[in-house]
């Protein structure tokens, strides 16, 4: 596992993911471009999409860069989502909010807003 950075404090969160109930293999596909290793993308990123911490998982992807699938995104997906110039905004927003959320590690399924401690 990639050691944690700074902005991810805690790592409860992974106990609850809905892939502890799949095979790691899974989420390591050989490459995501084309063919049976494109589908097995497919098929991981369908068990993350209702997955309660998906939000949490996506937030220490984006800052450990470990490969395979977390939250739902590719690596090379995430690696181009940090080359867009509105990334920085947006993920420091998004970023904000799971922070906010990790201290009680509270966080709504994927699309459900995330309520920090002044929204309370």
């Amino acid at each position: 596992m990639p050691p944690v950075t700074s902005g991810v404090r805690s790592l409860g969160w992974m106990s609850r993911g809905a892939c502890r109930q799949a095979d790691p293999a899974l989420f390591f596909p050989v490459s995501a471009v084309a063919g049976p290793a494109a589908r097995q993308a497919e098929v991981a990123k369908a068990v993350c999409g209702p997955c309660a911490v998906r939000a949490n998982c996506l937030a220490y992807a984006l800052e450990a860069r470990p490969e395979g699938i977390w939250g739902g995104t590719t690596f090379d997906e995430r690696r181009a989502e940090r080359r867009r110039p509105h990334r920085r905004r947006a993920s420091a927003q998004s970023l904000g909010v799971v922070s906010a959320a990790l201290p009680g590690d509270d966080v709504r399924a994927a699309g459900q807003p995330v309520l920090g401690p002044a929204d309370g």
